[in-house]
Protein backbone atom coordinates (compact mmCIF):
# COMPACT_ATOMS: atom_id res chain seq x y z
CA UNK A 1 0.00 0.00 0.00
CA UNK A 2 1.49 3.36 -0.88
CA UNK A 3 2.30 6.09 2.51
CA UNK A 4 -0.49 6.94 4.91
CA UNK A 5 -2.08 10.06 4.30
CA UNK A 6 -1.34 12.81 6.58
CA UNK A 7 -4.47 14.12 8.48
CA UNK A 8 -4.74 17.09 10.84
CA UNK A 9 -7.47 17.75 13.23
CA UNK A 10 -9.08 20.82 14.29
CA UNK A 11 -10.45 20.50 17.54
CA UNK A 12 -9.28 17.61 19.47
CA UNK A 13 -12.73 16.76 21.93
CA UNK A 14 -14.63 13.79 22.82
CA UNK A 15 -15.58 13.38 18.61
CA UNK A 16 -12.05 13.46 17.47
CA UNK A 17 -11.07 10.97 20.28
CA UNK A 18 -13.98 8.78 20.03
CA UNK A 19 -15.63 8.86 17.16
CA UNK A 20 -12.86 9.56 14.30
CA UNK A 21 -9.81 8.19 15.88
CA UNK A 22 -11.32 5.18 16.85
CA UNK A 23 -12.69 4.58 13.31
CA UNK A 24 -9.31 5.17 11.97
CA UNK A 25 -7.79 2.86 13.80
CA UNK A 26 -9.56 0.27 12.00
CA UNK A 27 -8.69 1.13 7.96
CA UNK A 28 -4.59 0.47 8.75
CA UNK A 29 -2.23 2.06 6.57
CA UNK A 30 -4.75 4.33 5.14
CA UNK A 31 -4.17 7.46 7.22
CA UNK A 32 -2.26 8.77 9.98
CA UNK A 33 -2.87 11.71 12.53
CA UNK A 34 0.08 14.71 11.82
CA UNK A 35 -1.13 17.18 13.99
CA UNK A 36 -3.64 17.85 16.50
CA UNK A 37 -5.03 21.03 17.78
CA UNK A 38 -7.60 22.32 20.50
CA UNK A 39 -7.75 25.67 22.30
CA UNK A 40 -7.36 23.08 25.87
CA UNK A 41 -3.28 22.44 25.55
CA UNK A 42 -3.61 19.88 27.60
CA UNK A 43 -6.11 18.07 25.37
CA UNK A 44 -4.32 18.61 22.08
CA UNK A 45 -0.75 17.77 23.63
CA UNK A 46 -2.11 14.27 25.15
CA UNK A 47 -4.21 13.32 22.34
CA UNK A 48 -1.38 14.20 19.81
CA UNK A 49 1.16 12.42 22.02
CA UNK A 50 -0.80 9.27 21.89
CA UNK A 51 -0.27 9.12 17.63
CA UNK A 52 3.11 10.69 17.34
CA UNK A 53 1.72 14.07 16.06
CA UNK A 54 2.53 17.66 16.65
CA UNK A 55 0.21 19.53 19.03
CA UNK A 56 -1.32 23.31 18.73
CA UNK A 57 -3.72 25.70 20.19
CA UNK A 58 -4.23 27.56 16.98
CA UNK A 59 -5.41 26.19 13.50
CA UNK A 60 -2.89 28.08 11.38
CA UNK A 61 -0.25 25.62 11.38
CA UNK A 62 -2.65 22.29 10.61
CA UNK A 63 -3.48 24.45 7.59
CA UNK A 64 0.34 25.13 6.85
CA UNK A 65 1.60 22.12 7.28
CA UNK A 66 2.23 20.57 3.93
CA UNK A 67 1.88 17.22 5.53
CA UNK A 68 -1.59 17.76 6.33
CA UNK A 69 -3.24 16.55 3.21
CA UNK A 70 -6.95 16.09 5.21
CA UNK A 71 -8.11 18.45 7.66
CA UNK A 72 -10.93 17.33 10.28
CA UNK A 73 -12.86 19.85 11.76
CA UNK A 74 -14.24 19.34 14.68
CA UNK A 75 -14.54 22.33 16.33
CA UNK A 76 -17.64 24.36 17.42
CA UNK A 77 -20.26 24.84 15.07
CA UNK A 78 -19.33 28.97 14.67
CA UNK A 79 -16.08 27.96 13.71
CA UNK A 80 -16.98 25.41 10.65
CA UNK A 81 -17.16 27.90 7.79
CA UNK A 82 -13.42 29.72 7.92
CA UNK A 83 -11.93 26.83 9.22
CA UNK A 84 -13.10 24.63 6.18
CA UNK A 85 -12.63 28.01 3.91
CA UNK A 86 -8.82 27.99 5.06
CA UNK A 87 -8.28 24.69 4.64
CA UNK A 88 -9.47 24.56 1.01
CA UNK A 89 -7.33 27.79 0.63
CA UNK A 90 -4.47 25.79 1.78
CA UNK A 91 -4.74 23.38 -0.80
CA UNK A 92 -5.83 20.43 1.19
CA UNK A 93 -6.97 17.54 -0.79
CA UNK A 94 -10.43 17.23 1.14
CA UNK A 95 -12.09 18.48 4.20
CA UNK A 96 -14.19 16.28 6.37
CA UNK A 97 -16.43 18.72 8.67
CA UNK A 98 -18.28 17.91 11.61
CA UNK A 99 -21.82 18.63 11.13
CA UNK A 100 -23.24 21.11 10.69
CA UNK A 101 -20.97 22.10 7.94
CA UNK A 102 -22.13 25.91 8.38
CA UNK A 103 -24.78 27.79 10.15
CA UNK A 104 -26.79 29.58 7.65
CA UNK A 105 -27.33 29.17 3.58
CA UNK A 106 -24.84 32.27 3.04
CA UNK A 107 -22.03 30.17 4.64
CA UNK A 108 -22.67 27.30 2.70
CA UNK A 109 -22.46 28.70 -0.30
CA UNK A 110 -19.01 30.43 0.10
CA UNK A 111 -18.19 27.09 1.29
CA UNK A 112 -18.83 25.61 -1.71
CA UNK A 113 -16.98 28.26 -3.61
CA UNK A 114 -14.03 27.94 -2.05
CA UNK A 115 -14.07 24.23 -2.71
CA UNK A 116 -14.68 24.78 -6.47
CA UNK A 117 -11.63 27.48 -6.72
CA UNK A 118 -9.45 24.72 -4.88
CA UNK A 119 -10.46 21.53 -5.93
CA UNK A 120 -11.14 20.33 -1.98
CA UNK A 121 -13.40 17.88 -1.31
CA UNK A 122 -15.88 18.74 1.55
CA UNK A 123 -17.45 15.90 3.29
CA UNK A 124 -19.68 16.33 6.64
CA UNK A 125 -19.69 13.61 9.56
CA UNK A 126 -23.46 12.97 8.86
CA UNK A 127 -22.30 9.59 9.21
CA UNK A 128 -25.98 7.99 8.56
CA UNK A 129 -25.97 8.83 4.99
CA UNK A 130 -22.56 6.81 4.95
CA UNK A 131 -23.58 3.77 6.76
CA UNK A 132 -23.98 0.99 4.12
CA UNK A 133 -26.78 -1.02 5.49
CA UNK A 134 -28.80 1.79 5.28
CA UNK A 135 -27.52 2.57 1.65
CA UNK A 136 -27.75 -0.55 0.56
CA UNK A 137 -31.76 -1.12 1.70
CA UNK A 138 -32.36 2.49 0.14
CA UNK A 139 -31.30 1.79 -3.18
CA UNK A 140 -33.03 -1.58 -2.84
CA UNK A 141 -36.55 1.03 -2.36
CA UNK A 142 -35.52 2.77 -5.33
CA UNK A 143 -35.36 -0.36 -7.19
CA UNK A 144 -38.57 -1.31 -6.19
CA UNK A 145 -40.25 1.68 -7.40
CA UNK A 146 -42.43 2.81 -4.09
CA UNK A 147 -43.20 6.22 -3.11
CA UNK A 148 -43.44 7.03 0.93
CA UNK A 149 -46.33 8.01 2.40
CA UNK A 150 -44.81 7.96 5.86
CA UNK A 151 -41.39 9.06 7.26
CA UNK A 152 -40.33 8.74 10.72
CA UNK A 153 -37.20 8.82 12.84
CA UNK A 154 -37.20 8.96 16.33
CA UNK A 155 -33.26 9.39 18.75
CA UNK A 156 -33.73 8.94 22.32
CA UNK A 157 -30.25 8.91 24.12
CA UNK A 158 -28.47 8.77 27.28
CA UNK A 159 -25.96 11.09 28.14
CA UNK A 160 -23.06 11.10 25.72
CA UNK A 161 -19.95 10.18 28.67
CA UNK A 162 -22.04 6.87 28.88
CA UNK A 163 -20.35 5.89 25.23
CA UNK A 164 -17.40 8.42 24.85
CA UNK A 165 -15.77 6.44 28.38
CA UNK A 166 -16.00 3.29 27.04
CA UNK A 167 -14.90 4.30 23.47
CA UNK A 168 -11.65 5.77 24.75
CA UNK A 169 -9.83 7.20 27.78
CA UNK A 170 -11.12 10.79 27.08
CA UNK A 171 -8.77 13.40 27.90
CA UNK A 172 -11.49 15.64 29.87
CA UNK A 173 -12.80 18.59 28.11
CA UNK A 174 -14.13 21.54 30.83
CA UNK A 175 -18.36 21.43 30.11
CA UNK A 176 -20.23 24.11 28.33
CA UNK A 177 -22.11 26.32 30.54
CA UNK A 178 -25.39 25.78 29.73
CA UNK A 179 -28.66 28.08 30.75
CA UNK A 180 -31.31 27.13 32.97
CA UNK A 181 -34.48 25.19 31.59
CA UNK A 182 -36.70 28.12 30.40
CA UNK A 183 -40.92 28.18 29.41
CA UNK A 184 -39.21 31.19 26.87
CA UNK A 185 -39.96 31.06 23.43
CA UNK A 186 -36.65 32.66 22.89
CA UNK A 187 -35.13 29.85 24.50
CA UNK A 188 -36.83 27.15 23.29
CA UNK A 189 -35.97 28.40 19.85
CA UNK A 190 -32.26 28.80 20.85
CA UNK A 191 -32.85 25.13 22.11
CA UNK A 192 -34.66 23.62 18.91
CA UNK A 193 -32.10 25.27 16.55
CA UNK A 194 -29.25 23.72 18.40
CA UNK A 195 -31.06 20.44 17.64
CA UNK A 196 -31.84 20.80 14.19
CA UNK A 197 -28.27 21.36 13.19
CA UNK A 198 -26.68 19.20 16.42
CA UNK A 199 -28.46 16.03 16.11
CA UNK A 200 -31.35 15.72 13.69
CA UNK A 201 -29.01 16.90 10.67
CA UNK A 202 -27.48 13.82 10.85
CA UNK A 203 -31.11 11.81 9.35
CA UNK A 204 -31.76 14.97 7.44
CA UNK A 205 -30.19 13.32 4.21
CA UNK A 206 -31.85 10.05 4.88
CA UNK A 207 -35.33 11.88 5.29
CA UNK A 208 -34.54 13.84 2.10
CA UNK A 209 -34.13 10.52 0.38
CA UNK A 210 -38.09 10.11 0.69
CA UNK A 211 -38.85 13.11 1.19
CA UNK A 212 -36.83 16.07 -0.45
CA UNK A 213 -38.47 18.88 0.62
CA UNK A 214 -39.45 20.49 4.18
CA UNK A 215 -42.96 21.33 2.74
CA UNK A 216 -45.00 22.39 5.41
CA UNK A 217 -44.26 21.90 8.97
CA UNK A 218 -47.74 21.34 10.97
CA UNK A 219 -46.21 21.09 14.42
CA UNK A 220 -43.17 22.08 16.35
CA UNK A 221 -42.55 21.10 20.13
CA UNK A 222 -39.27 21.91 22.10
CA UNK A 223 -38.58 18.37 24.71
CA UNK A 224 -36.69 19.38 27.82
CA UNK A 225 -34.15 19.13 29.11
CA UNK A 226 -32.93 18.53 25.29
CA UNK A 227 -35.35 17.37 22.48
CA UNK A 228 -38.33 17.29 19.80
CA UNK A 229 -41.40 16.69 18.42
CA UNK A 230 -41.94 17.71 14.59
CA UNK A 231 -44.80 16.73 12.43
CA UNK A 232 -44.40 18.11 8.50
CA UNK A 233 -46.35 17.38 5.39
CA UNK A 234 -45.15 17.72 1.67
CA UNK A 235 -46.77 16.02 -1.35
CA UNK A 236 -48.80 13.61 0.52
CA UNK A 237 -46.30 12.37 2.74
CA UNK A 238 -45.92 13.25 6.35
CA UNK A 239 -42.46 13.33 8.06
CA UNK A 240 -42.21 12.90 12.60
CA UNK A 241 -39.72 13.88 14.04
CA UNK A 242 -38.83 12.93 17.86
CA UNK A 243 -36.09 13.45 19.93
CA UNK A 244 -35.06 13.37 23.73
CA UNK A 245 -31.72 13.26 25.44
CA UNK A 246 -30.50 13.03 27.98
CA UNK A 247 -32.18 10.05 30.00
CA UNK A 248 -32.13 7.33 32.06
CA UNK A 249 -33.06 4.50 29.23
CA UNK A 250 -31.09 1.87 26.90
CA UNK A 251 -30.08 3.69 23.20
CA UNK A 252 -32.74 3.61 20.67
CA UNK A 253 -32.25 5.80 17.28
CA UNK A 254 -34.24 4.61 14.58
CA UNK A 255 -35.53 5.77 10.89
CA UNK A 256 -38.90 4.60 9.13
CA UNK A 257 -40.89 5.12 5.68
CA UNK A 258 -43.40 3.20 4.71
CA UNK A 259 -44.80 3.29 1.19
CA UNK A 260 -47.36 1.85 -0.49
CA UNK A 261 -46.04 -1.25 -0.79
CA UNK A 262 -42.79 -1.10 1.05
CA UNK A 263 -41.34 -0.42 4.75
CA UNK A 264 -38.23 0.30 5.49
CA UNK A 265 -36.95 0.14 9.39
CA UNK A 266 -33.26 0.78 10.48
CA UNK A 267 -31.71 0.73 14.04
CA UNK A 268 -29.13 2.99 14.14
CA UNK A 269 -26.29 2.73 16.79
CA UNK A 270 -25.14 4.99 18.91
CA UNK A 271 -22.74 7.53 17.03
CA UNK A 272 -19.86 6.76 19.78
CA UNK A 273 -20.37 2.96 19.94
CA UNK A 274 -18.19 1.15 17.18
CA UNK A 275 -20.62 -1.92 16.72
CA UNK A 276 -21.16 -2.12 12.65
CA UNK A 277 -23.51 -0.43 10.52
CA UNK A 278 -27.12 0.22 11.70
CA UNK A 279 -29.55 -2.91 10.91
CA UNK A 280 -32.27 -2.32 8.19
CA UNK A 281 -35.14 -4.38 7.75
CA UNK A 282 -36.85 -3.70 3.65
CA UNK A 283 -40.17 -5.06 3.30
CA UNK A 284 -42.16 -5.98 0.50
CA UNK A 285 -45.20 -7.74 -0.45
CA UNK A 286 -43.31 -11.11 -1.17
CA UNK A 287 -40.26 -11.11 0.61
CA UNK A 288 -38.37 -9.01 3.13
CA UNK A 289 -34.19 -8.33 3.36
CA UNK A 290 -32.05 -7.28 6.29
CA UNK A 291 -29.41 -5.57 5.75
CA UNK A 292 -26.35 -5.17 7.77
CA UNK A 293 -22.22 -5.00 7.49
CA UNK A 294 -19.68 -5.22 10.05
CA UNK A 295 -18.40 -1.22 8.62
CA UNK A 296 -20.62 1.94 10.48
CA UNK A 297 -20.92 5.02 8.87
CA UNK A 298 -18.11 7.18 10.09
CA UNK A 299 -15.43 4.05 8.82
CA UNK A 300 -17.11 4.12 5.58
CA UNK A 301 -16.70 8.13 5.51
CA UNK A 302 -13.34 7.66 6.02
CA UNK A 303 -12.87 5.39 3.68
CA UNK A 304 -14.80 7.60 0.91
CA UNK A 305 -12.15 10.60 1.91
CA UNK A 306 -9.13 7.85 1.29
CA UNK A 307 -10.96 6.75 -1.85
CA UNK A 308 -11.29 10.07 -3.03
CA UNK A 309 -7.83 11.63 -2.04
CA UNK A 310 -6.16 8.65 -3.48
CA UNK A 311 -8.47 7.50 -6.58
CA UNK A 312 -9.92 10.56 -7.34
CA UNK A 313 -13.42 8.79 -6.87
CA UNK A 314 -16.28 11.02 -6.09
CA UNK A 315 -18.00 11.50 -2.66
CA UNK A 316 -21.07 9.41 -2.44
CA UNK A 317 -22.42 12.78 -1.06
CA UNK A 318 -21.75 15.30 -3.29
CA UNK A 319 -21.45 19.01 -1.84
CA UNK A 320 -24.30 20.22 -3.40
CA UNK A 321 -26.58 17.47 -1.94
CA UNK A 322 -24.84 18.19 1.40
CA UNK A 323 -25.61 21.81 1.20
CA UNK A 324 -29.55 20.53 0.51
CA UNK A 325 -29.14 19.00 3.58
CA UNK A 326 -28.21 21.69 5.64
CA UNK A 327 -30.72 24.25 4.14
CA UNK A 328 -33.41 21.81 4.84
CA UNK A 329 -31.95 21.39 8.27
CA UNK A 330 -32.75 25.51 8.53
CA UNK A 331 -35.64 25.45 6.71
CA UNK A 332 -36.76 23.23 9.61
CA UNK A 333 -35.24 25.95 12.10
CA UNK A 334 -37.28 28.62 10.73
CA UNK A 335 -40.39 27.11 10.48
CA UNK A 336 -40.15 26.16 13.93
CA UNK A 337 -39.52 30.34 14.95
CA UNK A 338 -42.50 30.89 12.84
CA UNK A 339 -44.89 28.40 14.79
CA UNK A 340 -43.58 29.10 18.07
CA UNK A 341 -43.75 33.07 17.02
CA UNK A 342 -47.74 32.23 16.50
CA UNK A 343 -48.29 30.25 19.93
Amino acid sequence: MSRPIGIGFVGGGPVTQAIHLPAIATLPGQFRTVRVMDVNPLVAETVAARYGAIASTEAEPVFADPAVEVVAICSPNAFHTEQVIAACRAGKKAVLCEKPLAVSKDEAARIKAASVASGTAIFVGTMHAYDPAYRAAFAAWQASGDTALQVRNAIFLPSNDEFTNRATELVPVPAMERGAPSADVAFRKLMLRNAMLGLSVHDVPLIRDFQPMMGRLLLARYLPPFGYALLAEHNGCTTELTALMPGQWPAKWTFEATGRTHRLRASMPPSYVMAGSAVVELEGPDSSQVFHFTQNGYQALWQAVNDTVRNGALSPIPIDTAIADLAFALDLADGIDQILDAA
